[in-house]
């Protein structure tokens, strides 16, 4: 059992978790886990320092929440009590302790780390418990593992297995890693200037009606974005009657995964969702030029696609940059209906249409969506090579959460020739920043002998396959 913390961004978080092998299977219990979001509505981005005094605030109460939420002496994983107490003090003598404290200890905001591994520190020393630092991205690849784990169902071997690629997608970070065992992490592609998650998140903001914007508490606008650029007739969306043009908007009910996709083929992943965006795979970047164009004359095509003469196109590399300096233009300037570039007129945001706005973010969905699709597929024609073997895909990180890009992920493998492989989609709530993920990656790094001293240090940037070799920048 551990108390795992989870500090890194504007998150503060804390779970308990309790591991065990019950009759050859694998068997995991969340005793606890509840986190809090910093309010950084104000600054329409996560402020640093709004975030600190968040963790500072709520940290120590979630601890204490934890702890009593520990099960009694005597108590198993399957029958430990949940019910809170309605006092602080708790006789800790009659509490199980953790096994060992799981922290945070990178990448991420470094002060924000500090205050959750200072106090791990704090709880491993009172305790003589030992401490296990642990890497934010390992711990969002590892996630469908937990949640195979916490199913009732749960069956022996943890899926999935290794080796397995994963895409982790958001605010901070675009990866494309190889995760060939717990420790050995390749990683075959990252963005070279901004995450998709950023990207979008700034569309959001050059996009989305004030109203709908003022109306949600989060920063964190993928959600309000993809439910924006999929709405329909018959379903109100909240905050946006009468803006704009003055008519009701609404919105259809995004499509939803049946409850069993969250480990699928890529192919019974399409049957149980259907075609909900009606949407069609590019044969070629050809194809995809050509399609994007659209009925008000502009078009966002795939990153990468035409920079040096088009040498990147095969390349690993990521980039969003260049999506959003052309969401920036369509927005300010008009477009030529023949030369379907953008002119030197100028235009009002107010007077684009909702209608206009709803492409406009589909649109720069697709294009980032296909652009990572296009490169994970690159990345698993590498590793298969001549190979029979099917590695599954790991999609994990708040940018995961979007319907929009499992579709278009799930969609591309079978037109590529991939409808075999396995798909593992994590819960929504599971794939933004949580500290059930912190514990689950601590318990796989401490079941297979590995601690840290006391010692350590936050690390503010910490590449995934420098895991067991970090180098500490702060």
């Amino acid at each position: 059992m551990t108390l795992a913390i989870e500090t890194s961004c504007d998150d503060t978080s804390v779970a308990v978790l309790e591991k065990n092998v019950e009759d050859g299977n694998t068997v995991a219990k969340l005793h606890f886990h509840k986190k809090v979001t910093s309010n950084n509505a104000e600054h329409k981005g996560v402020h640093p320092l709004v975030s600190l005094q968040s963790h500072q605030e709520n940290l120590a109460e979630l601890v204490g929440e934890a702890i009593r939420h520990l099960p009694s002496i005597g108590h198993s994983c399957a029958d430990a009590s949940h019910t809170e107490h309605p006092v602080h003090r708790v006789d800790i003598a009659q509490k199980r302790l953790p096994d060992f404290i799981s922290v945070t200890r990178g990448p991420g905001m470094r002060a924000n780390l500090f205050t959750g591994l200072d106090t791990a520190k704090g709880l491993a020393t009172a305790w003589q418990k030992p401490l296990v630092g642990v890497h934010h991205m390992q711990a969002h690849a590892l996630t469908p593992r937990m949640v195979s784990a916490l199913a009732p169902s749960s069956a022996s071997p943890l899926t999935p297995v290794f080796p397995f690629l994963s895409l982790l997608a958001s605010g901070g970070h675009t990866l494309i890693i190889h995760s060939a065992s717990l420790t050995d992490n390749r990683v075959l592609g990252t963005t070279n200037d901004i995450a998709v998650g950023e990207c979008l998140d700034k569309v959001a903001r050059i996009v989305l009606p004030p109203d709908l914007l003022q109306a949600t508490k989060s920063t964190m606008y993928g959600a309000l974005l993809e439910s924006f650029a999929f709405s329909r007739a018959g379903h109100e969306v909240t905050g946006i009657q009468g803006f704009g043009h003055g008519s009701t908007q609404s919105a259809a009910p995004l499509p939803k995964p049946s409850s069993d996709t969250a480990d699928c083929t890529a192919k019974s992943y399409l049957d149980a969702c259907g075609n909900s965006y009606d949407y069609d795979v590019p044969r070629n970047h050809e194809e995809a030029a050509r399609k994007s164009a659209t009925k008000w004359g502009w078009g966002f095509e795939q990153p990468l696609t035409k920079v040096h003469g088009g040498t990147k196109i095969n390349s690993m590399e990521l980039s969003f940059s260049g999506l959003l300096t052309a969401v920036e233009r369509v927005v300010k300037f008009e477009t030529d209906p023949i030369t379907k570039k953008c002119t030197k007129v100028e235009r009002a945001i107010d007077n684009i249409s909702i209608a206009e706005k709803r492409d406009i973010v589909r649109e720069v969905m697709r294009a980032a969506f296909e652009h990572v699709t296009y490169r994970l597929i690159l990345g698993l024609r590498s590793i298969i090579g001549n190979s029979d073997s099917r590695p599954g895909v790991v999609l994990a990180g708040g940018v995961a959460a979007n319907s929009f890009l499992r579709h278009i992920l799930a969609s591309t493998l079978c037109a590529r020739g991939y409808s075999d492989i396995k798909l593992y989609f994590p819960p929504p709530n599971y794939c933004t920043d949580n500290a059930a993920m912190i514990a689950w990656a601590g318990m796989e790094m401490f079941e297979a002998g590995f601690i840290d001293p006391f010692s350590i240090r936050a690390i503010r940037k910490w590449p995934l396959d420098r895991l067991l070799d970090p180098v500490v920048d702060g």
